[in-house]
């Protein structure tokens, strides 16, 4: 099964709180998950995208010590479905988060949290701040892992989120099509 890469508003989200790994770990521009072209990407295992960056980079402690903590937290098997409903919900509402760039994952759930009206939106769909801030980077990061957007030397994704993602194509799809990236 293969998904587009998360572009434009569909990855405002998970940028909040992935960009700060990503851009640190310099393994892609910032447009390829704010208006980039779309692409395939491969989650069942097969090869990652040819030309993917696969790059060895100088990675700060706290971006390593995030990136391991989100790529081991567990995705709960109705994550995507539930995160898809939020997500709806806080498009419908006008609810973004605020741009947190370079900032630590504890710092950006301490930014979502303040952010009007977007507790009430995540409690009601059974998320604190933390548990969407790190589901959602969790979801980007493991995709991102599943096509070679890591540096080499980064911690693998959680094998628990990597069987769900191929347990359940349908809901990746889903949640990426609520975050405004229809497959193609």
């Amino acid at each position: 099964m293969t998904f587009p890469r998360m572009t434009g508003l569909s990855a405002l989200l998970v940028s909040a709180a992935m960009l700060p790994l990503a851009a640190q770990a310099q393994t892609y521009p910032p447009s390829a998950y704010q208006g980039g072209a779309q692409s395939q990407t491969q989650v069942n295992g097969s090869t990652p995208l040819q030309g993917a960056p696969q790059q060895t980079q100088q990675i700060s402690p706290q971006v390593r010590a995030d990136t391991e903590r989100a790529m081991h937290y567990p995705l709960p098997p109705d994550f995507m479905t539930r995160a898809a409903a939020t997500i709806a919900e806080l498009q419908a509402r006008n609810i973004q988060p605020p741009n947190s760039h370079g900032t630590s994952l504890s710092d950006t759930i301490r930014q979502i949290s303040q952010v009007p009206g977007l507790a009430p939106v995540l409690q009601s769909h059974g998320f604190t701040p933390e548990s969407f801030v790190m589901g959602m980077t969790t979801f980007g990061m493991t995709l991102a892992a599943s096509n070679g957007q890591l540096p080499t030397g980064m911690p693998s994704p959680n094998p628990s989120n990597v069987a769900l993602f191929k347990a359940q194509p349908e809901q990746v799809t889903a949640l990426m099509q609520a975050m405004g990236n229809p497959p193609h």
